[in-house]
């Protein structure tokens, strides 16, 4: 039998307008010792609050609706459960909702969280939507609640965000390789226009200036982010010749080019040496751990829960940008040259 606040209200001997004080943890003239009282008797009776009735109380909906790419990616798998576990603590539900990185269907989406009238929103925005920068902007300056942007950033609009800095993720990436002697060294670069990926690049040449070596075109492979786009693109790396290291797009691409050189005899790291990019744990169970770029998700979860929740308590002055810093986990994909 569900129980009700006038239950919990008769045992304690108070008005139900006194238990919904307590249990709402409202200020009031009531002792201590009977708001323990009033506590205690509704924990006992596993006491379940209306939520609908809270949320017309409030004004609010205590629900969080958070949009990604890809739930197939194991990054964003990842950082959605981060997500949910650190609002659930709050005590906020989140609705998580995937574009398939389509546009149109990002839009739509985020329309239908705004409809059902969730109090903000966690958005990592399509590949699609950067194709169309007018109607990005147009799409992100119409969303009437609070919302924070992750991973995906928008460099020239004033929005809350929250994004690992990829130009020291590429950085780190070849400067890993340069160290091990290797001076043929292709990007797979991930989508463009993406700013990430952009970014991921200015990295990787800030590193081959540094040791003063030219960046030929046909080393800087655009691909997507997907197991099967490595096994496709892996053919462009084996017309490369010189070619003795390899930076995936992310570590499902790394996945899909090591299936695809063991298919034709090559060995990791003895052929081609290879560095991944998102440090995903399936990564260290392999027969060759594989060096990738760690962004740590709880840390990117952390920061835009924390950010999201100063906006819903009250509205900042001026949108924040927060960029967090990539580290290096060095694994056995890459062979050490004279």
């Amino acid at each position: 039998m569900k129980v009700r606040m006038k239950d919990i209200a008769k045992l304690a001997n108070v008005s139900e307008a006194a238990v919904s004080l307590v249990l709402n943890d409202k200020p009031s003239r009531i002792s201590e010792k009977k708001k323990k009282e009033i506590k205690k008797i509704a924990a006992e009776l596993n006491y379940i609050p209306n939520m609908a009735a809270q949320s017309l109380a409030k004004k609010a909906s205590q629900t969080i609706g958070i949009v990604i790419p890809d739930i197939e990616n194991p990054f964003f798998a990842k950082l959605c459960k981060q997500l949910e576990a650190q609002f659930r603590t709050s005590g906020y539900l989140t609705i998580i909702l995937n574009t398939n990185d389509n546009f149109t269907i990002e839009k739509n989406l985020v329309q239908m969280l705004l409809n059902r009238g969730v109090d903000g929103l966690i958005i990592a925005l399509s590949n699609e939507s950067f194709s169309l920068p007018d109607q990005q902007a147009e799409f992100l300056e119409a969303i009437d609640r609070p919302f924070v942007l992750v991973d995906r950033n928008v460099p020239m609009q004033a929005v809350n965000q929250v994004y690992f800095d990829h130009q020291i993720g590429g950085k780190l990436a070849t400067e890993c390789l340069l160290a091990a002697g290797h001076r043929h060294i292709a990007l797979m670069t991930g989508a463009l226009p993406l700013p990430g990926t952009l970014a991921k690049i200015r990295g990787y040449q800030q590193a081959m200036s540094a040791y003063k070596l030219p960046i030929a075109e046909n080393y800087l492979i655009e691909t997507g982010y997907r197991f099967n786009d490595g096994l496709v693109q892996t053919s462009k790396l084996l017309a490369l010749k010189e070619l003795t290291a390899v930076i995936a797009a992310n570590d499902m691409v790394a996945f899909g080019v090591m299936k695809e050189l063991k298919k034709v005899g090559y060995q990791i790291p003895q052929t081609i040496s290879l560095v991944g990019y998102d440090h995903l744990e399936i990564a260290e169970v392999l027969d060759i751990t594989l060096t990738t770029v760690e962004q740590n998700t709880p840390q990117l979860a952390s920061e835009a829960v924390t950010l999201l929740k100063k906006l819903l308590a009250q509205p900042l002055s001026a949108p924040q940008t927060i960029v967090l810093t990539p580290t290096l986990f060095m694994g056995q994909s890459i062979k050490k040259l004279n």
